[in-house]
């Protein structure tokens, strides 16, 4: 069985909804509801790709991101973003080193395309280093 898919959201209903839109596109999903928690996790889930959400209470995903990114051994872990600010500063979303974010409102279809295609550049990419 391939690695979950953590999902970081404060939202419950979201939370909810995204855990079941994955689940039916055949992934296997973990949720937390904060950034603390998406840290202290990492080790025993080891995601294949992070989804999560940027504004959340105690720390934002963009913080959660860069921390993520600084860890030797999750430097190629896909973290695909959401935010509901469409205005987000260029500098901050490369700052956080994640791969790709998703405005709300998002395409289900989208979410999906997006989230397949960082699990399979991930893939790829580990390929071509075992060369």
């Amino acid at each position: 069985m391939s690695s979950p898919i953590l999902v970081v959201e404060d939202n419950d209903d979201l939370l909810v909804l995204f855990k079941l839109i994955l689940e039916s596109a055949g992934y296997q999903v973990e949720t937390v509801n904060n950034g603390r928690d998406a840290l202290k996790s990492l080790e025993e889930i080891q995601p294949q790709l992070i989804l999560m959400d940027i504004m959340m209470p105690e720390i934002s995903g963009l913080q959660v991101a860069r921390n993520i990114k600084q860890k030797q051994n999750y430097q190629s872990l896909p973290i695909l973003l959401i935010s509901a600010i469409n205005d987000l500063k260029d500098e901050q979303l490369q700052n956080s080193k994640a791969e790709d974010i998703i405005y709300k409102p998002f395409d289900l279809d989208d979410l999906i395309l997006r989230v397949g295609s960082l699990i399979s550049d991930r893939y790829n990419s580990k390929i071509m280093d075992s060369y």
